[in-house]
């Protein structure tokens, strides 16, 4: 198995090596390596969101860049992907070496390439501990995280009452074999977990719930969706617990040894459209100074949704549904009016695209 894992990962490697590079920086008295990925048609003239994709025990930042595949992800949203390597295949949860490496490889991937103020972080596993640490510890400006088969310890939470309030997204099968979502001696059970982050960013206790479509029967498993909107600082916690799935990523290769691998929902696609609704700053820098603004009305809305800019330039709206499936795409030059009868009520996510890159991307509601 892991002979045939290194062959997927030579081959995806190839393929995005136009976009792709390992490198490394000296931190802390040794070098620390990591593989950077460019989105597709990448320019320095514009400026891309940090997304830190964090493996798990025993794995790379290959293993991770090849079990995720979110350079896919990148390429369609305009991510700049970064997967650290950790020492000797492992993150440092309980000291400070690890938080100050990934803040010192921030930086250095911001003097390097061209990025905004967008801070994303994702991990699997001890990769996902590693996210909560990060996240609670670092001086960095973090825009959102999301944890898939990780969790938090509960030294950890004792320690994070002044932790900074952002959105946070956790995927978790109930059958997690590794990181077990009932806890341990000292790690928080997954739903006290969800709670810890509901309260702290002061959260609506009440969910929306959504029972996502069984429309992969043959993996054993299902999806339910808690949302906790209403959160400060524009905040909020999204929670799929992956009912008997294992401790895998949704809709990634499935690894038996690890349990059932849920394929109703893509988890990589739908972090990549959680992170790009809390960045707006995924614009050129030419086009900043062109002062470029869009509106959409009403929102709720209920028949119709108008989109209206100042581009002056042929666009496409495109609208994804809860589980990133793009259901509605629309060319359309400085205003339109969309009919959106045929829409059931729910949260839904938006793109405007040029030919290049998203020029804005949000939320918008049905009532």
């Amino acid at each position: 198995m892991k002979i045939a894992f290194s062959i997927i990962s030579i081959v995806l490697l190839t393929a995005n090596s136009l976009y792709a590079q390992l490198d490394s920086i000296f931190d802390q008295g040794v070098y620390r390596s990591f593989i950077v990925h460019k989105p597709a048609g990448y320019s320095s003239i514009n400026e891309y969101p940090i997304v830190l994709n964090l493996h798990g025990l025993r794995s790379s930042a290959t293993g991770q860049q090849t079990y995720t595949r979110f350079d896919d992800i990148a390429d369609s949203l305009g991510f700049i992907v970064v997967y650290p390597n950790g020492i000797s295949n492992s993150w440092t949860t309980t000291g400070d070496i690890d938080v100050d490496f990934l803040s010192h490889l921030v930086d250095s991937i911001r003097a390097n390439y061209a990025t905004n103020n967008c801070l994303f972080v994702t991990g699997m596993s001890q990769g996902g501990f590693m996210t909560y640490k990060f996240a609670n510890t670092t001086a960095h400006s973090i825009t959102a995280i999301s944890v898939g088969s990780g969790n938090m310890s509960n030294a950890l939470q004792n320690a994070s009452s002044s932790a900074p309030q952002i959105p946070v997204m956790h995927f978790h099968g109930t059958e997690d074999n590794l990181v077990s979502y009932n806890g341990t001696a000292f790690i928080s059970p997954v739903d006290s977990t969800i709670q810890w982050w509901v309260e702290h960013n002061n959260c609506n206790s009440n969910p929306v719930y959504t029972a996502i479509p069984n429309s992969n029967s043959a993996d054993s498993s299902t999806v339910e969706k808690y949302y906790f909107g209403g959160g400060s600082n524009g905040s909020e916690v999204t929670f799929y617990k992956v009912l008997n799935g294992g401790h895998t990523w949704s809709g990634a290769t499935p690894i038996p040894a690890f349990g059932y691998t849920n394929q109703d929902i893509n988890q990589s696609a739908i972090i990549g459209s959680y992170f790009a609704e809390f960045c707006s700053e995924t614009v050129g820098i030419g086009d900043k100074k062109r002062n470029l603004s869009f509106s959409l009305y009403p929102n709720p809305f209920n028949n119709e949704l108008t989109v209206q800019s100042s581009a002056n330039e042929k666009l496409t709206f495109i609208l994804y549904d809860h589980l990133s499936r793009q259901i509605l795409k629309q060319t359309y030059n400085d205003n339109s009016t969309i009919n959106t009868d045929f829409l059931s009520n729910g949260i839904y996510l938006y793109e405007i695209r040029n030919s290049k890159k998203i020029l804005n991307c949000g939320k918008v509601i049905k009532n």
